[in-house]
């Protein structure tokens, strides 16, 4: 079988077992990932930050982008342009966005960022605990992160989502930190 068809296979598998996580144990969850983020040195540290803003079943996000905010940060979040690539705008609040033509919220406009980015909190549908990142097929943020300068790059998700192994290609790239809902990996170290 394909590394393709393998990774296909395991999208519907785990988007299966996130999706049957009632909404409070998501919000739960995600509060508690959230809390061990924004305890970690890396985040601490960190002037600018990029966030994706959560949709659907992922780990909710909202919260997380009105702290960022409240605390003075530069936060960027992704807009995806012609269905190819991703860029990183500057966000000042939540009212700047709308929902694209599937319903993901992104900004309506902004300043597309030109500067390095401190840590950038990224979505995934599985990872392993040595930070390889299972995303959504579409390469966005393998590619993303090829292009630009990145210091720390955090994986959030469920215990759910956790795997012994993930089938990878040379263009996937590894998380620095991994955090779930029990646990903060730091794979910098």
């Amino acid at each position: 079988m394909s590394i393709s068809n393998k990774k296909e296979l395991l999208r519907a598998e785990l988007k299966k077992k996130r999706a049957s996580l009632t909404k409070k144990q998501r919000i739960e969850k995600s509060e508690k990932i959230a809390y061990f983020l924004r305890k970690s040195d890396e985040f601490k540290q960190s002037n600018n930050v990029f966030c994706y803003i959560s949709y659907m079943n992922e780990v909710e996000t909202n919260s997380l982008i009105n702290f960022i905010l409240k605390q003075g940060l530069t936060l960027f979040v992704p807009k995806i342009i012609n269905n190819m690539e991703m860029d990183a705008i500057k966000l000042n609040s939540l009212s700047d966005l709308e929902p694209d033509n599937i319903g993901i919220l992104t900004p309506k406009s902004g300043e597309i960022l030109l500067e390095p980015i401190d840590i950038a909190i990224t979505p995934g549908i599985g990872f392993t605990k040595t930070g390889d990142r299972l995303g959504y097929g579409r390469g966005y943020y393998d590619r993303w992160f090829s292009k630009n300068l990145v210091k720390t790059k955090v994986g959030i998700a469920f215990e759910e989502q956790i795997v012994e192994k993930l089938p990878l290609e040379e263009t996937d790239i590894p998380m620095d930190i991994l955090i779930t809902e029990k646990y903060v990996t730091n794979l910098k170290n």
